[in-house]
């Protein structure tokens, strides 16, 4: 049996992104009851990123539920899936029919997440620590906890204040020398003022910096790429593999940023990394602030699209007051991997609104 539930997902503090503040994380949870156990499946759009949005979804899930339960039931989804892509093309959505199936073939077959979709096991790889840009006190203590706790790579939000940002990047780099620093401006600068101020970054030998300028701006992210010594990667450009392909090919960035949930189908990811394989251009795989069916899906996917040499972007359970008991994910900078079957939960369902 194939059944839905709503939930809404409080954040720890209210999470500015996009322009916008959000409080809650919305979605829907597919899960599909297969008599020994229960595969899952998560839907959800990220507001200020996704095209589409939850209400879009769900008329989708439960026009199409009995055609989709058959085809889950007979192993045999792949044209249903690629039928509602086809006429939909809601990426939240295909991302989470197909974790779902990947979850549902993985616990039939009695083999991890990484070796169905990989073939290989994968017990962990490395993420990054996040944070915002506070006073240098607060920001200094709140970096000096990450290290404390084993992350080696710190992704900045910058993009608002630049004087307090310069100062706050050398103060960071002076406490923690040997620490990897990435920047993320959200698209916050112009290209002018994107290559000031990066090159006033240069000497604090920062990783790379995503999306420094406007996700519309091909051109300019090019014009900062070929300007700056640090290494441009392009984040909110990269929602579909035609959007990927057509800046691999303009030589726009030097790496791409992956949210599969908002890529779409798992094999959109693949074809994207191998594409820029292609071109040399190495690919980082974050979250969308999923939940831990999206994370877990999310992190299997990295440890086999995403470029070794550098830490990815799924340790964001943290910001999250989820309701469910979750095993761990992160232990000194690195996610692990489920070494089990699929997608190890036993979720309390009293904690959510059943739609259908």
């Amino acid at each position: 049996m194939l059944s839905y539930y709503a939930f809404k997902i409080p954040f720890k503090t209210s999470f500015r992104i996009s322009n916008q503040t959000l409080k809650t994380r919305n979605g829907i949870l597919l899960v599909f009851d297969a008599g020994d156990f229960l595969a899952y499946g998560e839907v959800a759009p990220l507001p200020g990123f996704s095209k589409e949005s939850i209400e879009q979804v769900i008329p989708i899930l439960i026009e199409n539920q009995k055609h989709l339960e058959s085809a889950f039931r007979q192993n045999n989804i792949e044209q249903v899936l690629s039928i509602l892509d086809s006429i939909h093309q809601f990426p939240s959505l295909s991302f989470a029919l197909d974790s779902l199936a990947l979850d549902l073939q993985s616990k039939r077959n009695k083999k991890s997440l990484s070796e169905t979709l990989f073939n290989k096991k994968t017990n962990s790889l490395r993420v990054n620590g996040t944070i915002g840009i506070f006073n240098v006190e607060d920001t200094l203590e709140r970096a000096t906890k990450l290290v404390d706790d084993g992350f080696s790579t710190l992704k900045v939000k910058v993009g608002v204040d630049y004087k307090r940002e310069l100062t706050i990047i050398k103060a960071l780099r002076q406490s923690h020398p040997k620490v990897k620093i990435r920047l993320d401006a959200n698209q916050a600068w112009n290209v002018n003022e994107a290559i000031r101020c990066l090159k006033s970054f240069e000497t604090f030998e920062i990783e790379f910096c995503e999306q420094p300028v406007s996700a519309s701006n091909i051109v300019g992210l090019k014009k900062v790429k070929e300007a700056v010594e640090i290494p441009i990667a392009a984040d909110e450009a990269v929602r579909t593999f035609h959007q990927a392909k057509k800046l691999i090919e303009s030589d726009a960035c030097d790496l791409l940023i992956l949210k599969p949930s908002l890529i779409g189908r798992i094999k959109n990811c693949i074809v994207t990394k191998e594409w820029a394989n292609s071109h040399n251009i190495d690919v980082v795989v974050t979250t969308a602030f999923d939940t831990i069916v999206g994370r877990t899906i999310t992190a299997v996917l990295a440890s086999g699209i995403g470029s070794e040499k550098y830490a990815h972007g799924l340790a964001t359970g943290q910001f999250l007051i989820e309701p469910v008991k979750i095993p761990q994910e992160i232990d000194k900078g690195t996610y692990l991997l489920p070494s089990s079957p699929g997608i190890s939960q036993n979720i309390d369902f009293s904690y959510f609104h059943k739609i259908s």
